[in-house]
């Protein structure tokens, strides 16, 4: 497998706490820790990890958090001749992580706002051998759609998390393959604040009809539901689902990344789509259950474990 993805880098600054505050409080943080991320570098370090032979256009900026970055991946393997070094900050994040591993983050791109078409359409050639192309919302619209394009006219498949969510626009929707969202992100996509709610078997017995209703003609829409599983709808109109893994849950923060790096790798490999479900969910509960990311995206070696000894929970 050989996937290009659209990176983004955050020097990412956690502090936890025992609950997430109220609009307007402050809370005393029990730990503070900082690590390398960014959902672009998450699925570029995650793929990685999993076997892949990853081209990864990332742009950082001229700091010490720019260098030690490209440096942390370098020594993964990663090869780095698509990191780019643009402006002078690199990009910021703060996240606070509540005891029952609830989380919410807030983001400044930096770097990773400067990145343009141009920088794709110079990675050209790089794109034209990929085998699928990669991409997340902490980027700029036009550096995606360029990249999408591209991967339409080489006969790329597109996969697209849209997180931060923002309003998947026509022409995006109909060039991406697969389409991965969250349940928050789910009920903004079908404009169903409801559904945030939604049990695995309620997204099972609804999400066909709602993607027909945005015009949805990709491959794979994937709905993650966090300690519910995940569900999903392939081109055919069929419906898949896998149980949740058992779990102490320490940090959710990245699961979903995790996720879409394990669901991929297993669509590369043939699997049916409820296998590469359960797959991407349990690279999922990997990194859930453990704090921070860059250190825990796992490797299939890790994954053995979990998928061999460890029982879904609840009924199917």
């Amino acid at each position: 497998m050989r996937p290009f993805v659209l990176g983004n880098y955050m020097n990412a600054h956690f502090m936890s706490v025992d609950r997430l505050p109220d609009s307007g409080e402050s809370l005393v943080a029990k730990r503070v820790f900082r690590e390398h991320g960014g959902k672009g570098l998450n699925l570029g370090l995650g793929l990685h990890r999993l076997g892949a032979n990853v081209d990864m256009l990332l742009a950082v900026g001229a700091d010490d958090a720019g260098e030690a970055v490209r440096r942390a991946l370098v020594a993964e393997g990663m090869r780095d001749e698509l990191f780019l070094t643009l402006g002078d900050a690199s990009g910021f994040g703060v996240g606070f992580i509540a005891s029952d591993g609830g989380n919410f983050l807030a983001v400044h791109l930096g770097a990773n706002a400067l990145l343009g078409a141009q920088h794709v359409e110079r990675a050209a050639a790089q794109l034209a051998r990929a085998d699928w192309l990669l991409a997340h919302f902490e980027l700029p619209d036009t550096v995606i759609r360029h990249a999408f394009r591209l991967a339409r006219c080489y006969g790329i498949p597109t996969y697209l998390n849209p997180s931060p969510w923002r309003a998947i626009d026509r022409e995006l929707l109909a060039m991406t393959d697969v389409l991965v969202v969250n349940s928050q992100e789910a009920a903004l996509l079908f404009d169903l604040p409801d559904a945030v709610r939604w049990s695995r078997a309620e997204w099972s017995a609804r999400l066909s009809a709602l993607a027909e209703r945005i015009g949805w003609r990709g491959r794979v829409l994937a709905v993650t539901l966090a300690a519910d599983g995940s569900v999903a709808l392939d081109a055919a109109g069929r419906m898949a689902a896998a149980l949740p893994f058992v779990i102490e849950q320490v940090d959710a923060t990245g699961a979903g990344d995790a996720f879409g790096c394990g669901l991929v790798d297993a669509l590369s490999r043939g699997e049916a789509l409820s296998a590469a479900l359960r797959f991407g969910n349990a690279c999922g509960a990997h990194v859930a259950a453990r704090a921070g990311i860059f250190a825990h995206l796992p490797r299939k070696a890790e994954l053995a474990d979990l998928l061999g000894r460890a029982k879904p929970a609840g009924p199917d």
